[in-house]
């Protein structure tokens, strides 16, 4: 396989010329990257670039940060953004709560779990304190590191207050979903998230995990997670490989409003940004 710009503007040809035939019908979700790649031979890169080639002319949209859809008009959106991921990397972007698997099949990959930890334990003061729950209260703590086909990506340290999710231990989390089980077992609903990113080094054992070497770029989000009720039903910190993860969130600017030099020119205090969820 190979890339080239040429390459990506045979593809985006190809595409376009699908898409006005009626072969890809308005609203239809796109083959998938990987698929693409194999019918044309090239890339996954080439097939992202000649995406954002006919995202640019309204021929495509992306629909929960990763998954193509063919658009519903010609109108030119925005223009290819530069810097995207390799092959086998994944993006999320600025569209709400995605799970992981989901945001993983969107872009064509598969995601598996391997369970490091999984066990009800007392919760310490700083714990109680992220929870909302009584110093040394139950909660449930799972460890999982996650892969994108085959590639260590994720390790996830997910902390549960154990009073709303009795039994959960006994939960196998290498083929479960988290969020799927909080919500089918336990009637418990992931509305919103509230977030803090941070690049850091990896620690010698998050480094080993993700096949990394030690100090290696990695991305952390610490995330808490209420529901409907405005309850904590979860704290996670999520560490990412810096290589395979990207994160983009939309900034919007607020005309006439004055800003303080806390607050950059052109930038809203609360932007909305979307979390990938484990």
């Amino acid at each position: 396989m190979s890339t080239s710009p040429a390459l990506h503007r045979k593809v985006a040809q190809h595409l376009k010329e699908r898409i006005e035939s009626g072969l890809i019908e308005p609203g239809s979700r796109m083959p998938s990257e990987r698929v693409l790649a194999e019918q044309f031979d090239v890339s996954r890169v080439t097939v992202r670039q000649a995406l954002k080639d006919l995202e640019a002319s309204g021929l495509v949209t992306v629909v929960s940060g990763a998954r193509w859809v063919r658009g519903q008009s010609a109108v030119p959106t925005a223009p290819p953004r530069a810097g995207e991921p390799d092959a086998e990397s994944i993006e999320e972007g600025a569209t709400g709560l995605v799970s992981f698997s989901d945001l993983a099949a969107a872009n064509g990959l598969t995601s598996t779990s391997k369970v490091l930890k999984s066990l009800t334990r007392p919760s310490s003061l700083d714990e109680a304190d992220l929870l909302g729950v009584a110093p040394g209260a139950p909660l449930f703590e799972l460890v999982r590191l996650r892969h994108l086909d085959g590639i260590p990506t994720l390790i996830d340290f997910s902390l549960i207050p154990d009073a709303l999710v009795p039994g959960l231990s006994k939960v196998d989390f290498t083929t479960a979903s988290l969020y799927a089980t909080l919500t089918e077992r336990y009637g418990l609903h992931a509305v919103r998230a509230d977030c803090v990113i941070e690049a850091r080094g990896a620690s010698a054992e998050i480094a080993e995990n993700l096949g990394l070497p030690p100090g290696g770029p990695v991305l952390g989000i610490d995330q808490t997670t209420f529901d409907e009720n405005h309850r904590v039903i979860q704290w996670c910190r999520s560490v990412y490989r810096g290589d395979r993860y990207r994160f983009r969130a939309a900034l919007q600017g607020q005309a006439g409003r004055p800003y303080t030099t806390a607050e950059p020119a052109g930038r809203s205090t609360a932007p909305h940004i979307a979390r990938l969820y484990p």
